[in-house]
């Protein structure tokens, strides 16, 4: 029975090894792809940022003016003022993202690479 556990205690200890040996060689391979995402998962990223910003300004300029115009006791009069005034507010702060993205990219790039 003696035999049979020491048997036991160098396999564990040989596949104990061999995981550690594992972890080792694959810790670098996840800190690489840690930091070079995929561009299709940036690109996703990019969008959903810019389509987001788009949206959230309809939405609030259709929210206030259904609003003001409920308190106000008139219809479509500030709904379509304050909807204009959100489709701009999302346009401008979608074009801003894409500037501060830009320039991060900019930053980012060696400068022999363009």
């Amino acid at each position: 029975m003696s035999e049979t556990q020491h048997d036991s205690a160098a396999a564990i200890a040989e596949i104990t090894e061999r995981l550690n040996a594992l972890k080792r060689e694959t810790s670098g391979m996840s800190a690489q792809r840690e930091t070079a995402a995929h561009p299709v998962g940036r690109m996703m990223w990019l969008a959903f940022n810019v389509v987001s910003d788009l949206i959230a300004g309809v939405v609030c300029g259709l929210g206030i003016g259904y609003a003001a115009d409920r308190w106000l006791g008139t219809r479509p009069v500030f709904i379509a003022v304050f909807l204009i005034f959100g489709c701009a507010a999302g346009v401008l702060n979608a074009v801003r993202f894409l500037r501060r993205y830009d320039d991060r990219q900019r930053e980012e790039q060696p400068e022999g690479k363009e």
